[in-house]
């Protein structure tokens, strides 16, 4: 939480949930840190991702990618959802952009 505003500018989806809890306990501890950069600054935290992942922002931690989206409420306030984290080895199945365009139906990265 930030401040005196009790409102939580960071959520996890079921699926970010999931895939941040198969990755080692160290690498959770550190994807965690990492989420409080993003929970401080939702909207500029990372950067935005391209087609075919256009709508969704990512930002390192060391080689594993947490990847979320820009959620705004009814009140405009803006919030951050991650919806994955994994590791980036591009060229692998495992790759954390690929693994989130099959889990989520997107076109192949």
């Amino acid at each position: 939480m930030m401040g005196n505003n009790p409102r939580r500018k960071l959520l996890l989806s079921r699926a970010g949930v999931e895939s941040l809890l198969e990755l080692p306990t160290s690498i959770q501890k550190q994807a965690v840190r990492k989420m409080r950069t993003i929970e401080a600054a939702p909207a500029s935290a990372g950067y935005p991702l391209r087609r075919p992942l256009q709508g969704f922002r990512a930002i390192h931690s060391g080689r594993y990618r947490i990847i979320w989206q820009l959620l705004t409420l009814e009140d405009d306030e803006k919030v951050a959802e991650v919806v994955y984290v994994g590791i980036r080895s591009e060229g692998d199945e495992r790759d954390a952009y690929a693994e989130f365009a099959r889990l989520f139906g997107l076109p192949d990265f």
